[in-house]
């Protein structure tokens, strides 16, 4: 962990001064036992949560089968590639970029109010979980090949 400056960063990153908004962070269910587990810290930036985006947001996570397994208004996503494919559901950074059918593409109205955070890389990602998360906080899912569900803390 990278202690409070981390911790000040990474909020600095999603929300500036404001209270940070939930996030998210999963594991796909597809695969068997043989995937490389990964995980991604996902935020929804308070503007996401202020137009009551959250819900679609994590929609469209389980429906790309992935598992939310750590929520405090923050939740986990986990699988296979759920960096890439995460950063590739988001969306361009810049909303006027972003293809329609991202989430940003579909929800951001400026660069500064792009609704989500995703973390860019497998080591950037396990970085912000640690600065969010307890191990103890966080799902173990068991292989088990069916759809992904949300569970609240």
């Amino acid at each position: 962990m990278r202690g409070l400056s981390g911790l000040a960063a990474l909020r600095g990153l999603l929300c500036g001064a404001r209270a940070l908004g939930p996030s998210l962070l999963a594991r796909s269910c597809s695969g068997g036992p043989s995937w490389t587990r990964e995980r991604t810290l996902v935020a929804v930036k308070p503007d996401g949560v202020q137009r009551r985006l959250v819900g679609d947001v994590i929609q469209r996570f389980e429906r790309r089968g992935f598992k939310l397994v750590g929520m405090k208004m923050l939740q986990v996503w986990e699988g296979p590639n759920v960096v890439c494919t995460s950063r590739a559901m988001i969306g361009h950074t810049n909303s006027a970029k972003a293809a329609p059918g991202t989430i940003r593409g579909d929800f951001s109205t400026h660069v500064s109010r792009n609704v989500i955070h995703a973390s860019d890389s497998v080591e950037g990602a396990q970085r912000e979980i640690q600065l969010w998360f307890q191990s103890s906080e966080l799902v173990d899912w068991a292989d088990e090949g069916h759809l992904s569900s949300i569970y609240a803390a």
